[in-house]
């Protein structure tokens, strides 16, 4: 189009339909009442306004079919005839116009809005046909006026269902749009809780480790705030990285990840896919793990069978590793006594299926153990939080299972179900393409 906007186009096409209409209005007057001219001219040009179809301009709708309805309305009950010339072509292009009007009077505006320029243009497209049966010479019967205006009025009808169609349409569009809006911030929130308050929580206890020491073992406070800065800058990647998601900066998070340590360094890795931001999958169990012992107080031992991690499903891949990121984080809040943890991940039948299983488990003691023992996901020792239940109803979904209770010999037991051919809603393959 050379650069033009499409608003640019709408009123240029606009521009060029009335002043040819006017052209027409202009000639058709020397033999046709002005006023009917005037009146056809005022409801095409009405009903054509670029800004009647846009949701962004619909403060102009009650404006516009007020000023039409009156202005066909004077024509109406003013006009005295004689009908002659081209009077019912133009008659028949204002009831054309109208009719036209008539949807966005329906779809744009709120509801009583609405239903006010509904009734108005109803009535005015009704009362149409008098201008005409009344005029002509010699004049119609009151039966056939009365049955010329009941057709008017079931053409309006059919023009009032065509907005009300639109209008749910936009309601639909509206709703789902607001619901997609809804999942995105779900997804933020769930994002934010699974992946930056974990590493926020880990300067929150290496601070706490360093108040306690400051006086006792000055010496190790040093090495403290070292940990207490890459725990920091650790969670300012997983922030950096969680917005740049949502805004589709993916050159700005690979940026960002790098200068914030968040690479494949971290486990390991160097060479070309230094620049890789961090996975949250379980491709990066170890450098979870590894980051976890280094920022806090408690050993990791992990334990991975041969081949557990092989062909994994991106969907499981995925909540695997936010179950495991969300049951160190909950060792961190609520297990400050806890000296080592251990995660075995391996392959297991369960329900027929080949699955996933995953198990987390700590060394703390169990405070109050005998009243923390009800159903998974209700202890205190999960903090009241929403993560685990989330979780829960995620693994539910995809036909696995995720339970959380205190273990017999002490300390806290999470463990993950989950089946390598994913069953649930949204298991589609585009979400289960393997992992890696």
């Amino acid at each position: 189009m050379g650069g033009l906007s499409k608003n640019s186009v709408y009123w240029g096409g606009y521009g060029v339909v009335m002043a040819t209409a006017l052209m027409a209005g202009c000639l058709a007057m020397a033999s046709t009442a002005p006023l009917l001219v005037v009146a056809a001219l005022v409801a095409v040009a009405a009903a054509m306004f670029p800004a009647l179809w846009s949701p962004r301009t619909a403060h102009w709708v009650p404006v516009i079919v007020l000023g039409t309805c009156a202005v066909s309305q004077v024509a109406t009950f003013v006009f005295q005839g004689p009908v002659a010339g081209e009077a019912e072509t133009w008659w028949l292009v204002e009831s054309v116009g109208l009719m036209v009007l008539m949807v966005p009077a329906v779809r744009r505006p709120r509801g009583r809005t609405a239903l006010v320029l509904t009734v108005l243009l109803t009535a005015t497209i009704t009362e149409l046909p008098l201008r005409m049966v009344l005029r002509v010479d010699p004049p119609a019967n009151f039966e056939q006026a009365v049955k010329l205006c009941l057709a008017w009025l079931l053409l309006a009808a059919a023009a009032n269902s065509t907005g009300c169609y639109l209008r749910v349409l936009d309601a639909r569009g509206s709703a789902a749009l607001a619901a997609e809006r809804r999942t995105q911030r779900l997804e933020l929130a769930r994002d934010l809780h699974d992946f930056a308050a974990h590493d926020v929580t880990g300067v929150v206890v290496l601070a706490q480790a360093a108040q306690v020491l400051v006086d006792q073992d000055p010496k190790r406070v040093g090495e403290l705030l070292t940990r207490i800065e890459e725990a920091g800058r650790q969670a300012l990647s997983s922030l950096d990285r969680t917005v740049h998601v949502f805004t589709g900066d993916d050159a700005a998070t690979v940026r960002h990840g790098r200068h914030a340590g968040e690479t494949a360094d971290a486990g390991g890795d160097a060479g070309g896919d230094a620049l890789r931001p961090r996975p949250r999958d379980l491709d990066g169990l170890k450098a979870l793990t590894d980051r976890f012992a280094r920022t806090g107080g408690a050993a990791v031992r992990l334990d991975l069978a041969d081949g557990a991690l092989a062909d994994l499903p991106w969907r499981v891949s995925e909540l695997g590793y936010r179950a495991v990121v969300e049951a160190l984080t909950n060792v961190r809040r609520h297990a400050p006594g806890a000296s080592e943890v251990c995660i075995a991940v391996s392959r297991a039948p369960y329900g027929g299926m080949d699955t996933l299983s995953i198990t987390v488990i700590d060394d703390a003691p169990n405070v109050g153990s005998e009243e923390d023992s009800g159903e998974p996901g209700e202890p205190e020792r999960l903090g009241g939080g929403t993560g685990l239940a989330d979780l829960q109803r995620r693994a539910a979904d995809m036909g696995g299972e995720l339970a959380a209770h205190p273990h017999p010999s002490g300390g806290w037991r999470v463990s993950v179900l989950l089946p390598l051919v994913a069953s649930g809603p949204g298991s589609g393959n585009e979400q289960d393409r393997p992992n890696g």
